[in-house]
């Protein structure tokens, strides 16, 4: 096995070229690394900066980055006061979040998770997740300093 093989992403494809499809899951994705067995052994690729539907060359073949579905809880918010309730629940939890329209996704990492916000109906569902609501945090790095160096 060889460790971490940079890839070439690919903006414009030749015409009539293969893609071939490289399924993996989001954690790889986000990790920036993922594992493909080919003829000549295993290989880890570093793809870090890459994202579903991404293409790649490795090898002197052409891959489509795709992420697989995994289970995720969908809680649909149906007014203000409760939507606040429920970002602050799942914010307290410290987890990733995806918010399409009036549905709120969360990865079901944690299997007592849905008994967790149960009062908020929570349904477990398979999804393609993909985190877009995160919180920034600002302020100061500070810096400790030696003074005697």
């Amino acid at each position: 096995m060889r460790y971490m093989e940079n890839v070439v992403r690919i903006t414009s494809l030749p015409v009539r070229e293969e893609v071939r499809e490289l399924v993996t899951d989001r954690r790889s994705i986000e990790m920036g690394r993922v594992k493909i067995t080919l003829e000549d052994g295993i290989h880890v690729l570093n793809i870090k900066g890459l994202k579903d539907g991404d293409v790649f060359e490795f090898k002197g073949k052409y891959w489509r980055l795709v992420q697989r579905e995994e289970k995720v809880i969908r809680i649909v918010l149906r007014e203000p006061t409760e939507s606040f309730r429920v970002g602050f629940a799942v914010g307290n939890l410290h987890m990733k979040a995806m918010v399409l329209g009036n549905e709120l996704y969360i990865p079901l990492e944690n299997p007592n998770l849905p008994n967790l916000l149960s009062q908020f109906k929570p349904e477990v569902t398979e999804k393609k997740f993909i985190p877009n609501v995160e919180i920034p945090i600002e302020g100061e790095v500070v810096q400790f300093v030696d003074p005697d160096h």
